[in-house]
């Protein structure tokens, strides 16, 4: 990096880069709560994850300050990691892309899209250790009726965690920087409709309903993948039928529920 810093530079990228997280939170998140939340509060059966429980309007504003508070934090580390490239930092983020072609960039995409998924699973469910869970990620899971503003209400180390994990491979393998910018923007979009407690099913194949990551707050110690259940399927993580679930059940693989009939071995059907 040069030797100067331009700090009228530095605070419009990082107001820019804030900026652009908070209108995706708040016109995303603000669609589903006036299209659900006030227009069809009345008929929350025929839309809602969970029809019988909402957030007291206290833990509403409490989300909607902590959301927004921490996309600020994401908009100053995205702003100066932005700011630092401009200004010489040396990483294998590429802006051309005929310097690795079509194909590659293209590919490089859905790995990169892959890969944050990836580690997105194995960090959350390293906070769902027992000691890290109820320090840290039980902020989030004070939420158990999810609404599109609790996707970043989290305690700030935990945001500072994904925000890690999903930075770290930019500095390891060569991504288009366009490509970094529509993964990262997908993901907040999509963490946001799967938390807006609305029952939807996706037409993207890869991407599973928004019920699957709903019961993960209700269940607490499952389901713990951010859009594909790849990760979840592998591990035996996915909530299954004839296990039990709840906030003291840790490990992510429940516990063997009281059932008449045959014994179960099932993956819930998303």
């Amino acid at each position: 990096m040069d030797g100067t810093f331009d700090w009228g530079e530095w605070a419009w990228i990082v107001a820019l880069s804030i900026l652009g997280g908070e209108a995706i939170l708040w016109i995303v998140g603000g669609y589903y709560h006036l299209r659900y939340y006030v227009r069809r509060r009345h008929e929350p059966q025929t839309w809602k994850c969970q029809p019988n429980r909402f957030l007291r309007p206290d833990q509403q504003r409490q989300a909607m300050l902590l959301s927004t508070a921490n996309l600020v934090v994401g908009g100053l580390i995205s702003g100066t990691l932005i700011y630092a490239l401009q200004h010489g930092l040396n990483t294998p983020i590429y802006f051309e892309v005929a310097e690795y072609g079509w194909a590659y960039t293209l590919v490089s995409t859905a790995a990169l899209f892959v890969i944050v998924d990836a580690l997105a699973y194995y960090a959350h469910r390293a906070l769902h250790a027992k000691i890290v869970f109820r320090h840290f990620h039980r902020w989030h899971h004070r939420y158990v009726a999810t609404s599109p503003f609790v996707v970043t209400a989290m305690h700030p180390v935990e945001f500072l965690v994904f925000q890690a994990v999903t930075f770290l491979p930019l500095f390891i393998l060569p991504f288009h920087y366009v490509s970094i910018i529509v993964v990262l923007v997908y993901v907040l979009t999509l963490n946001i409709v799967d938390h807006s407690g609305v029952r939807l099913v996706s037409r993207i194949p890869w991407q599973g309903p928004s019920m699957y990551h709903d019961d993960h707050h209700v269940y607490f110690h499952c389901n713990f993948g951010q859009h594909l259940m790849l990760w979840d399927r592998l591990h035996g993580t996915l909530r299954r039928v004839d296990r039990r679930y709840g906030a003291d059940v840790f490990g992510g693989k429940g516990v063997p529920a009281q059932a008449s009939g045959e014994p179960r071995d099932e993956f819930v059907s998303y």
